[in-house]
């Protein structure tokens, strides 16, 4: 590294404020909830660090509110939610309508048709009809209005909890932002659903080539025995993407996506005060519903051991789990300490250890923090040779063992408590990360409070605490998979054979679009990187700069060093990058500096792209200079 030319020193040091605004103070970590008198809940979070906005809607129910004969309707029916609505998506819905009433009936005769030339006949029947139907319609409309105002991010995701459409815009699009989403959940138009099926097949192959995935969905099975987590998946099961029905498409959306089970959350650039009349404007008359009651679903404890030997994976691989709790229980906070110390990023977890160590290839662990049920799982590897898939599960349970015998010290317990609290600030401190965060915390029942107080909640987290969860769900009754190599047959989900629709009206406007084009918008306020009052900088000496911001957020920095030099004119430089974070140095060997590291709150981590090879450096202000000091000592001693 000596022979580099340094070309840039670019330090962020993100430094603690709070942003000073006319009429009195204010937070980007302030939330505002209010509920509509429809039960629509909101979640407002004012910005003005950023001149953008994230809005999202999102809905109670995901994968798991699927019918048991119709799994995937959810999530196609996210897919449906983009091509428009009575007035949106087409120039003459009435005449559309026609057509798009036949095609309902044809796909309800086609789901309770088993003879395949029947049903050969009826997917021609409904293709002729969607050619018809498609003289009519504007595709990607709703998408062409968002980009035409500046959106970005324009996306939607179906969990088994969750249905959540987002984007990004300015901050001056705001009305006409709540103008579309409101709109677009009143009166849908399932068009262009035939050739939607295309896309959800491809997503149901790639799924099913996935062989690790595939393992998955088979634990899911064995240790969800009752509950739609395990029994159904998001996607729907081959047999029931063959046969759709839009019947039940609507009468899902009818149950569902009512005011009173969805919420709308806004993260960026917007005045609160200004906002609210026009969200009770254009989403004040969504209409409320009677909504089914929870899933009332309770899985018994496994009796012992209990085993799933299969052969699913191109190398011998098991997973086990062991039951927790739901989201929100009072000792989720306690589990995801207990994850921490056994496995975590900074590769300082008493699992981490089995492969530091090289006692086994691979080990690791993760939550399943659903809304309904809880549970702890651990991933093992075994050595390729001469390592049984029993030996690593006993390797890795005897880890456990340690966790709940409390065999481990003060200073590792409270470092691994204080790099989650840095990461918890770190996910706050973007618009983005907030939005997530408040969609998570909306279908798993937490309020804002929670979110902000969950560092106060690890600080207070004791060892004894910590010790007497792990002995309290990591006990004898668990589940195990063990997958030898094997290559199970594939299924392909063959695609619908029909003529596509060929777009004729891309270049019309909708009823609804007219309507737009009258909407107001809000004035633009442009803010400008002013580099002499916005970033200060200094030239150290030649080819050496440093550039010096504020992060008004949180007391986290970041500290990049980025060098002239890249994988274009040095490929080694990714196996560099990838082999320095795996090192320690000549006094501390990897695991005792990763340890120091992780004491402070601090990551290092090295890097390569095509022009530039960098070090990244993340930590807490208070601990900036003994992050360096390890910068340097890693730089000028590392050892292999």
């Amino acid at each position: 590294m000596k022979n580099i030319n340094i070309i840039a020193l670019i330090i962020a040091l993100l430094m603690t404020g709070i942003n000073q605004l006319k009429g009195g103070e204010y937070s980007p970590m302030d939330v505002k909830t209010i509920t509509l008198k429809n039960g629509l809940t909101v979640y407002l979070n004012e910005d003005h660090n950023t001149t953008s906005v994230f809005g999202a809607v999102i809905v109670n129910g995901g994968g798991k509110r699927d019918p048991q004969d119709a799994t995937g309707i959810a999530h196609y029916l996210e897919h449906l939610l983009f091509k428009g609505t009575e007035e949106m998506g087409t120039v003459n819905f009435e005449a559309e309508k026609v057509y798009l009433d036949s095609i309902r009936m044809k796909y309800d005769v086609l789901a309770t048709t088993q003879n395949e030339d029947k049903r050969l006949k009826i997917q021609k029947e409904i293709n002729r009809l969607s050619l018809q139907a498609g003289e009519y319609a504007i595709p990607n409309e709703f998408d062409r209005l968002l980009e035409g105002m500046g959106g970005t991010w324009i996306n939607a995701f179906t969990s088994d909890d969750v249905i959540a459409y987002f984007n990004k815009f300015p901050g001056d699009q705001l009305e006409k932002w709540l103008e579309i989403y409101s709109h677009r959940f009143e009166k849908p138009v399932f068009r262009l659903f035939q050739a939607e099926l295309e896309t959800v097949y491809e997503e149901k192959n790639r799924a099913m080539d996935n062989v690790f995935r595939n393992v998955f969905v088979t634990y899911l099975e064995n240790f969800f025995k009752r509950h739609p987590y395990g029994q159904q998946t998001v996607l729907g099961s081959v047999e029931h993407l063959k046969n759709p029905s839009l019947t039940k498409m609507q009468e899902y959306f009818d149950t569902y996506y009512v005011a009173n089970n969805m919420a709308l959350i806004i993260s960026g650039d917007f005045s609160i005060e200004e906002t609210i009349p026009l969200i009770e404007q254009k989403f004040g008359n969504w209409r409320s519903g009677e909504l089914p009651p929870p899933i009332d679903i309770v899985e018994g404890p496994f009796e012992g051991r209990e085993k799933i030997s299969k052969r699913m994976t191109p190398i011998k691989f098991g997973i086990m789990g062991f039951r927790t709790v739901p989201a929100g229980h009072p000792d989720e906070t306690a589990l995801n300490v207990c994850n921490q110390l056994l496995t975590n990023n900074a590769n300082t977890g008493l699992i981490n250890q089995l492969t530091v160590d090289g006692k086994i290839l691979e080990a690791g662990a993760f939550t399943m923090d659903y809304a309904d049920l809880g549970a702890n799982n651990f991933i093992f590897v075994p050595k390729l040779f001469f390592q049984s898939l029993n030996k690593a599960e006993k390797l890795v349970l005897g880890q456990i063992e340690k966790l709940k015998a409390g065999d481990f010290d003060d200073e590792f317990f409270n470092a691994v408590k204080l790099t989650m609290i840095r990461q918890n600030e770190e996910n706050m401190e973007s618009m983005e990360g907030r939005l997530f965060t408040l969609i998570d915390a909306h279908v798993k029942g937490r309020s804002w409070d929670d979110i902000i107080s969950l560092p106060e909640k690890i600080n207070t987290i004791t060892k004894e605490e910590v010790v007497a969860i792990a002995n309290t769900y990591f006990g004898d009754d668990y589940l195990v998979m063990h997958s030898k190599m094997g290559f199970p047959k594939k299924h392909k989900l063959d695609k619908p054979q029909f003529e596509p629709i060929i777009p004729k009206n891309t270049e019309k406007k909708s009823a609804f679009a007219a309507k737009l084009d009258e909407v107001p918008e809000g004035e633009m306020k442009l803010k400008y990187i002013e580099f002499d009052k916005d970033v200060q900088k200094k030239h150290i000496k030649e080819k050496v700069h440093l550039y010096h911001t504020h992060n008004p957020i949180n007391g986290i920095f970041t500290l990049n060093f980025q060098y002239g030099i890249g994988t274009k004119a040095e490929p080694k430089l990714q196996q560099t990058a990838e082999l320095l974070n795996l090192l320690g140095t000549e006094v501390k060997d990897f695991h005792t500096f990763k340890s120091e590291l992780q004491k402070i709150g601090t990551t290092i981590d090295f890097r390569a792209d095509k022009n530039y090879f960098k070090i990244q450096v993340k930590g807490f202000d208070t601990h900036f200079e003994r992050s360096l000091e390890y910068v340097s000592e890693i730089m000028t001693k590392v050892k292999g």
